[in-house]
């Protein structure tokens, strides 16, 4: 049992928590909780429990490693307010343009969101609706940080994430296989339904305080808007692409 937070292992875990550059550097990231270890097994390939953790609650740990540390220091390697005592180092997932399958996607691009909330929901609710793939463009948080990780609740390992460093090729090479790309703007020439998503679509979503950019949104097809009937300018970029991402599913039911 490790006791010390001066351990090089708790060191380790203390490094992916809070560093993107190592994450991406060992190909590792944590993942915290009961529900998100039980969920992600298939990637973990190590699991740290707490002294006082019942191991019984996870069904099958053959072929992991397993590391127990006291409860103090799982509260200082833990991300949360209050841990669970369990948490997973899993592997990142490669995925490519390439693996977006189907006649009909249907993708959800996002252009700079920054919060790790919002992309967590975002992912969560692409999951919900049964979204193709999720594309990471130029200037979004990262995915493996711990708190988009949370929001995700589970639907990280659900859904085809795509990090593309250039978002203008990749939204050009969605473009050249037919699909078209809607943006979505609070200056939109029309509304979210007058729109017709029932063919392959993506949905571009803007970062937080200054929407979609300029040359992303001119590559759009068609730009839209969500109908506002009070006083506000705007909606939160998450509850924005859910709304939008339903109207999409309703046509397609």
């Amino acid at each position: 049992m490790i006791s010390s937070a001066s351990n090089d292992f708790v060191k380790h875990i203390k490094k992916l928590q809070a560093k993107k550059s190592y994450r991406r550097e060992t190909g590792s990231f944590v993942v915290e909780g009961l529900r998100l270890v039980k969920d992600g097994l298939f990637s973990i390939h190590t699991i740290v429990m707490s002294e006082s953790f019942d191991a019984s609650l996870i069904a099958d740990l053959t072929g992991k490693e397993t590391i127990t540390v006291t409860d103090k220091v799982f509260k200082e390697i833990s991300d949360t307010i209050n841990p669970q005592g369990v948490m997973g180092i899993a592997k990142m997932c490669s995925v490519s343009e390439e693996d977006i399958s189907g006649e009909n996607p249907f993708i959800i691009f996002c252009d700079a969101v920054a919060d790790p909330g919002n992309m967590g929901t975002i992912i969560r609710t692409a999951d919900a609706v049964g979204a193709s793939a999720v594309v990471l463009g130029s200037g979004c948080v990262d995915l493996y940080n711990p708190k988009t990780v949370r929001g995700t609740m589970s639907s990280l390992f659900n859904v085809k994430i795509i990090e593309t460093g250039n978002s203008i090729k990749t939204l050009e090479n969605f473009k050249n296989k037919g699909i078209k790309i809607f943006g979505t703007t609070p200056s939109g020439e029309k509304d979210i339904y007058a729109a017709d998503f029932k063919g392959p679509v993506a949905v571009v979503i803007g970062n937080e305080a200054n929407g979609i950019c300029g040359e992303i949104l001119d590559l759009c097809d068609e730009k839209l808007k969500i109908p506002m009937l009070g006083s506000t300018e705007s909606l939160n970029a998450s509850v924005a692409a859910a709304v939008t991402m339903y109207e999409v599913l309703r046509q397609r039911l």
